[in-house]
């Protein structure tokens, strides 16, 4: 009897410390659609699609996690990359849920003569953990820059909303 209350005395001190905390690794891939919305009459707003691959890094401890997100993405006449603190609650029932703040954000639009400056901006997702070792991510992200000196339009503000589909691999050591 003694030997199966030190083994479960074992498990339950040593077994549940590796499942509740740890590091959280969690590389993703997506695709997505894009808005970009100017507060200049002669602009008109784009819609378009973009791809990312980025990852976050963090640290989880029982259903919370929290960490730093950094993603680059791709689209048709640029790129964008992303820096950004993340905090999330994985649920039992194979959902879980994260917002980040992003306090970084460098867009580069190819052939620009002009400077673009980040404001602000924030992300929402919710993700489907019922696959083994992948989750199946939906996000909503909004941001907004500020266009500095370009030719025959000046300054001026953009709002861009974005809708992204992604694949990530979470991985807690």
């Amino acid at each position: 009897m003694r030997t199966w209350l030190l083994v479960a005395f074992t498990f339950i001190f040593f077994g549940t410390r590796a499942v509740f905390a740890g590091i959280l690794v969690d590389p993703y891939i997506g695709y997505g659609s894009y808005t970009t919305t100017y507060d200049t009459a002669s602009l008109d707003d784009d819609v378009e699609s973009y791809s990312m691959i980025g990852s976050r890094l963090g640290y989880s401890f029982l259903l919370l996690s929290a960490g730093i997100d950094y993603e680059m993405d791709n689209f048709s006449d640029g790129k964008r990359t992303n820096t950004s603190v993340f905090v999330g609650v994985d649920l039992p029932i194979l959902l879980r849920f994260w917002g980040e703040y992003i306090f970084n954000s460098n867009l580069e639009i190819d052939d620009a003569t002009y400077d673009i400056a980040f404001k602000n901006g924030y992300s929402l997702g919710v993700g489907f953990t019922g696959l083994p070792l992948v989750s199946l991510n939906l996000e909503v992200e909004k941001s907004s820059y500020k266009f500095e000196d370009v030719p025959l339009l000046g300054d001026f503000d953009t709002d861009w909303a974005s809708y992204i589909f992604s694949v990530s691999f979470p991985l807690d050591f």
